[in-house]
């Protein structure tokens, strides 16, 4: 299947569809791999939020070995976008380019939408503080700090920063507050592990000096 058609047929699977639904049926489709590039250019202006979720679910369920630099990189350049106010995601050829086969989106797709779904049904406006502009700035970069700590091989300091991002991207996509919050209260809970991490790691280092 072409570019065009796999582009055309994701654009009439995402349109005014909620995420699980998307991923259910992105899971079961017959093509043998899915590229970043055809994603984003399926979501359009509206493809932050769910794309930060999907490069953040891997780190969480964390099916695909070294998934995090995999999927690292092209959250840094999601969020930093976001952070700066562009309308919709790009991508260099050389990441757009990457794909993942169909048998391990699928695998992703069965153990992490259960979890989508009932975040779904929990999920409304509510507290909402920031104007738009300033709500996805904030996002933006707290997420790229995010998306550096799941990028550095640091042992088991993936999951959590990985969990801040969705819940970030949530609250931004629905204008919850309460999970906005979740967001940040776990993101400062990563920056505190990663820098204890550091300085253990720093501490053992000079202790052989």
């Amino acid at each position: 299947m072409n570019p065009v058609s796999i582009e055309i047929q994701l654009s009439n699977i995402v349109s005014g569809r909620k995420l699980s639904h998307v991923l259910r049926e992105l899971g079961q489709g017959k093509n043998a791999r899915i590229s970043l590039g055809d994603l984003i250019g399926a979501l359009g202006e509206q493809s932050f939020v769910p794309l930060m979720i999907l490069f953040s679910l891997p780190n969480v369920f964390l099916f695909v070995p070294g998934s995090s630099v995999i999927t690292g990189l092209p959250l840094m350049f999601i969020a930093l976008q976001l952070a700066m106010g562009r309308p919709s995601v790009w991508l260099p050829k050389v990441l757009s380019d990457r794909s993942i086969e169909q048998a391990v989106f699928s695998r992703i797709v069965a153990h992490a939408v259960p979890w989508i779904e009932w975040v779904e049904r929990m999920v409304r406006p509510r507290y909402w503080p920031f104007s738009r502009l300033v709500a996805e700035q904030i996002v933006g970069l707290v997420s790229l700090v995010m998306a550096i700590f799941m990028f550095l091989p640091i042992p088991f300091a993936n999951s959590l920063p990985a969990i801040s991002v969705i819940l970030l991207a949530l609250g931004l996509g629905e204008h919850d507050g309460l999970w906005l919050s979740g967001g940040a209260i776990t993101s400062l809970i990563s920056v505190g592990i990663v820098v204890a991490i550091f300085a253990a790691g720093t501490f053992a280092m000079l202790s052989f000096f």
